[in-house]
């Protein structure tokens, strides 16, 4: 689960910048024109350090930045509002902002704002907004030239908005618009009139690039399912590749020049390059090799040296581009985004950090890193004269190279943990024995070991892995929240890796294995599992956690509740959302239900097993209800400034259309973890009487929304009865302020005050669907119990 810190209300307060930092800015003409910019007006010194020189707010949005003339371009939102905006390069002051439209919400995962880049050429800014506004703007001025408004008649309209950077050529400026006879569509860079438009493929996220290759100029786009050589100003197809075929589609595959002949195209599972020939004038493509150095990332990769440079997933990897064999992979610096500034590799890795390393060698070489943001995000870092300028989607700075100043690096932190308990001691053993004598001493062991993982009495718990491999890893919320994978530890001369944590004795974790820097799945040593949907990890019940045995799939003959789905259309939120409706054995349409609420609702289905819970313990220990699984589009829906809109929707559009059509009554009950937690408590206190019975898991507030959410409390007269579950293991993470155990003892306390029945149920289990389904059957024997 992401959890979203991005800003209630865009802000325009600016950070004070170091009065000691001389800028070169003003001084110099370095531009970086936009997204694809291949590297600096400038370089980077043999040593050096990082310095902020200022850090200001910044609405919401994906967007990469350009920078000319002294000036920074980003698009954001702006309040309710979508905007191309321009910032002084030395100070981060305000210097000119234009409107797209209004806000293009998140939904689905997605945050606020827009998600492609502008680009800068010849005085001019060019940008397409997530609701389809292609606008060219004076640099200097902020002056609007021309607007061009797409739209279904011209063009497909992706799922999260209009992505694609647009790409100045010429007299043209270029966008992937997509649909039949219009993937690529060029405009007047003067009027916005259209000049051209090819191809007849669909576009979801892709930008155009300019690239030499095959003897000649090219204007390269890759579609969802096709790449396209094009003449630059005329249009015409020079060549075309199917990438993708029948019902698979790319929609965020992007080129890159990997040399004078080849190309390469991300695809979410691996890589594929392609040779540009010309013969007698003609041109042809072909398949150079296929790899998967590079999937399971939007991360665009960057070339430097004979070498291309990129993310599988977490692992930064360094490739030959000649056959796309490694040169190396490491976790050492673990990014959405990448950049190449004279030789060396920028990024902003995933907890905030600027990160400079060298673009070659055998191994990954961080040279300098500064800690700029809580998180960093899917911007890739820009670079001008002297100094970086990056962003996240709260804020936007600017930080000097400095090669007076002493580089900081990484520290290299030794497990404290490498030899707990008995465990550990026997690996000390093994490794004071001769290489040749070690595996003959882990064969023996193991030959005597039940199951792994292994748990000792006290929780020192040791993932284990065997087997050929040169890497292993270990991922999931077995290592606390927020955190990345960490490698197994190897013994030299075995087949064994492994990683020991001490956990809690009465705790339930999830975790993955990565072999050889692959994603960590399933350990196929362990029977116990979640599935996510999009991946399954393992499930580690330690000695004294109270498991769940109703989570399992029913046997075959035993009366199972029935689920539909329906559409939902919300004018509160203006936006709609599948809402999937469990009703028990022997539904009628002559009685009144009990209705819970679920939160998080898919989710529920999915990993937390629901409907197995409901269908072994409805008719039984729980009395027939119907349970309506709600989805979240938005993270702001429910601890963000939808969530009045959402509490709303919920109450005044969901339950009358529940009360319509599925016999629900007024006894009512809401529940969630997480985030979800944090709207079922909203609702039921600012809606007196919409529910009579709440449950929260996990419940947790964010050093953003805390004071507002007490406020809100404050004026609530509701009295529900209130069930919240939280625990030692529960979510911790320092950035946004996120105490789960803390802000479930602080709930209890003001709702106890304020007259409300609550309970609080102590639990062990980490905060996630090992933990929370566990719960799933006790929670709904209390609310709805089957002799009441």
């Amino acid at each position: 689960m992401r959890l979203s810190m991005r800003p209630f209300v865009f802000a325009t307060c600016l950070a004070v910048g170091l009065a000691s930092a001389p800028l070169t800015i003003a001084d110099n003409h370095g531009e970086w024109l936009g997204y694809r910019t291949a590297g600096p007006d400038g370089a980077l010194p043999d040593s050096f350090g990082l310095v902020e020189t200022w850090k200001r707010e910044l609405g919401a949005g994906y967007s990469s930045l350009a920078v000319a003339d002294g000036l920074v371009v980003a698009m954001h939102t702006a309040g309710d509002d979508d905007v191309l905006a321009a910032f002084d390069a030395a100070t981060g002051a305000d210097k000119w902002q234009v409107r797209f439209d209004t806000k293009y919400a998140a939904h689905d995962g997605s945050d606020d704002g827009p998600l492609g880049s502008p680009a800068i050429a010849d005085g001019d800014v060019y940008a397409l907004g997530p609701k389809g506004q292609l606008i060219a703007v004076e640099l200097e001025s902020g002056k609007e030239r021309w607007r061009v408004q797409l739209d279904e008649s011209n063009s497909n309209v992706p799922f999260y908005g209009y992505t694609s950077s647009p790409l100045p050529l010429g007299d043209l400026v270029v966008i992937l618009a997509g649909g039949e006879g219009r993937a690529v569509t060029a405009y007047d860079r003067k009027t916005g009139e259209l000049r051209w438009s090819k191809g007849d493929d669909s576009v979801t996220y892709q930008s155009p690039i300019l690239a030499d290759v095959g003897g000649r100029e090219h204007l390269v786009a890759v579609t969802d399912q096709w790449a396209y050589g094009l003449d630059p100003q005329s249009g015409d197809t020079l060549w075309s590749y199917e990438h993708s075929t029948g019902e698979s589609s790319e929609g965020s595959a992007h080129p890159t020049v990997l040399d004078a002949d080849h190309l390469l195209i991300n695809l979410s599972e691996e890589a594929l390059a392609l040779r540009v020939t010309s013969t007698e004038g003609k041109l042809s493509v072909e398949e150079a090799w296929r790899s998967r150095i590079f999937a399971n990332s939007l991360v665009l990769p960057v070339v430097h040296g004979g070498a291309v440079f990129g993310f599988t997933g977490r692992i930064l990897t360094s490739a030959k581009i000649s056959d796309g064999d490694f040169n190396w992979r490491s976790r050492g610096a673990q990014a959405f985004n990448l950049s190449l500034i004279d030789g060396h590799l920028a990024m902003v890795t995933r907890d905030g950090n600027l990160v400079v390393a060298v673009a070659g060698g055998s191994d990954f070489a961080e040279v300098a890193r500064l800690q700029v943001f809580e998180r960093g995000d899917y911007a890739n870092p820009a670079f001008v004269g002297d100094h970086f300028f990056v962003r996240n989607q709260t804020h936007l700075a600017a930080v000097r190279v400095d090669k007076d100043v002493k580089a900081e690096v990484a520290e290299v932190v030794e497990d404290p943990h490498r030899y707990l308990g008995e465990f550990g001691a026997f690996v000390k053993t093994v490794e004071g024995l001769a290489e040749g004598e070690r595996q003959a001493r882990v064969d023996a062991h193991f030959a005597e070991v039940e199951s792994t993982p292994i748990v000792e009495a006290d929780g020192s718990t040791h993932v284990i892995y065997r087997g050929a491999a040169e890497d292993v890893s270990l991922g999931g919320n077995i290592l606390g929240f927020g955190g990345d994978q960490v490698p197994l530890h190897r013994v030299a001369g075995t087949d064994l890796f492994y990683r020991s944590l001490p956990l809690d004795p009465k705790g339930s974790y999830d975790y993955g294995i990565g072999v050889d820097f692959g994603r960590p799945s399933r350990d196929p040593a362990n029977a116990h599992f979640v599935d996510y949907g999009w991946r399954q990890l393992s499930e580690l019940q330690m000695p004294g956690f109270r498991a769940n045995e109703a989570i399992a799939e029913p046997a075959e003959g035993v009366a199972r509740g029935e689920l539909n789905a329906f559409r939902f259309h919300s004018k509160k939120l203006e936006n709609a959302r599948q809402i999937q409706i469990w009703t028990p054995p022997g539904f009628s349409a002559e009685a009144r239900y009990p209705l819970l609420v679920v939160n998080h609702g898919n989710n529920a289905l999915g990993a937390g097993a629901m409907g197995n819970v409901l269908d072994h313990t409805v008719g039984s220990r729980v009395a027939p209800v119907v349970v309506a699984f709600v989805p979240r589009n938005s993270g702001a829906e429910y601890n963000g400034d939808l969530a009045p809109a959402y509490a709303s929707f919920l109450v005044e559009e969901l339950i009358p259309h529940l009360e319509q059509h599925y016999q629900v009554g007024e006894d009512r009950a809401i529940m969630g973890p997480g985030s979800g937690a944090v709207i079922a408590v909203h609702t039921a206190m600012a809606f007196p009487g919409s529910f009579q019975k709440v449950v929260g898991q996990s419940f947790y507030l964010t050093d953003e929304n805390r004071d507002a959410y007490w406020q809100m409390l404050e004026g609530s007269d509701a009295k529900p009865t209130v069930w919240l579950e939280s625990g030692p293991n529960d979510y911790v993470i320092e950035g946004p302020g996120i105490h789960a155990h803390k802000s479930t003892e602080a709930l209890v306390e003001k709702l106890t005050a304020r007259g409300v029945d609550v309970t609080m149920n102590t639990v062990y289990g980490r905060a996630g669907w090992t933990g929370w389904r566990a719960q799933t059957d006790a929670i709904l024997e209390a609310l709805f119990p089957a002799d009441s």
